[in-house]
């Protein structure tokens, strides 16, 4: 593993940006395994292939921005998938609500019978069964 380590010492190695090509790469091979489509074949070789060069590549500062703006433009759907998997993570705990008045998400401990709940951001009240 110490040679490994000599080789990358330097270089930029692997980040979230190199996931989601590598991801993207055995999806376009799989759906060629089923179509054999050659173009498709050739778009993941060459994906591949930029993303191995990336994580060898010497120029930190470059793959530091391209990684900090593949981020900047999937927030928002990163975040979505988070407030979905956080929300299904208490499905059997809590209830989600939300306020009739401003639309602010609130969760509710389940089992409770009807409450009243009032909204944090609004203050607006309202009954609901959990």
């Amino acid at each position: 593993m110490n040679w490994f380590a000599k080789i990358m010492y330097g270089r930029y190695g692997t980040d979230q940006l190199c996931f989601a090509m590598l991801i993207l790469v055995f999806i376009m091979q799989l759906v060629y395994a089923f179509t054999h489509w050659n173009v498709l074949y050739l778009l993941a070789a060459a994906l591949s292939i930029w993303c191995i060069w990336r994580i060898f590549s010497k120029n930190i500062s470059r793959r530091y921005a391209e990684n900090q703006k593949f981020m900047h433009l999937t927030a928002p759907m990163r975040r979505w998938c988070s407030s979905k998997i956080s929300g299904m993570r208490d499905l059997k705990t809590h209830r989600h609500f939300r306020c009739p008045s401003c639309k602010q998400k609130i969760r509710v401990p389940k089992g409770r019978g009807k409450v009243q709940i009032t909204c944090p951001k609004c203050r607006h009240e309202f009954v609901k069964k959990t």
